[in-house]
């Protein structure tokens, strides 16, 4: 497996079931992402929602947009879909942002194994171009969406 760095092209998108907003298939060209990954059993997942809702408030017309990839394995996955909704319902009902769930596996191998990381939350910025412009815990998110919505990111 190839390791993924930052200014590497982003993985796709697959296999996600979505439990909150419409599917997304594709990065748009000309948006800017974080794609965080989270997990219903640490307490830090929940505590940074509300960070997350924030960036999304306050970047939205920039083009920003939040997503949230929740790892849950399950047998099926409406299972993991009744299961993340009870959990989003009961924890962060006031999301503004997309939020997913990866019952397979797929998502984590295609973007934390080739990081070669387990650590969750982890959030991936993506630029406007669709390339990867950090990958993060979530402590730093501020000041890094702000520079890749107004573009020094790569200057710096």
């Amino acid at each position: 497996m190839t390791d993924l760095r930052i200014g590497d092209t982003a993985p796709s998108i697959r296999d996600v079931h979505w439990v909150r907003g419409g599917p997304l298939e594709t990065f748009q060209p000309g948006k800017v992402y974080i794609l965080v990954f989270l997990t219903t059993k640490r307490g830090v997942c929940v505590e940074i929602m509300p960070h997350l809702v924030q960036l999304q408030e306050d970047y939205r017309n920039d083009g920003l947009e939040v997503i949230g990839v929740v790892i849950k394995r399950s047998a099926t996955a409406a299972d993991a879909r009744v299961y993340v909704n009870a959990w989003l319902n009961q924890k962060c009902p006031n999301l503004n942002f997309r939020v997913g769930v990866d019952f397979t596996g797929l998502m984590c191998r295609l973007w934390m194994e080739p990081i070669h990381s387990r650590a969750v939350p982890t959030a991936f910025v993506l630029d406007r171009d669709g390339k990867v412009a950090s990958i993060d815990p979530t402590d730093d998110l501020n000041d890094v969406v702000r520079k890749v919505v107004d573009g020094s990111w790569r200057n710096g």
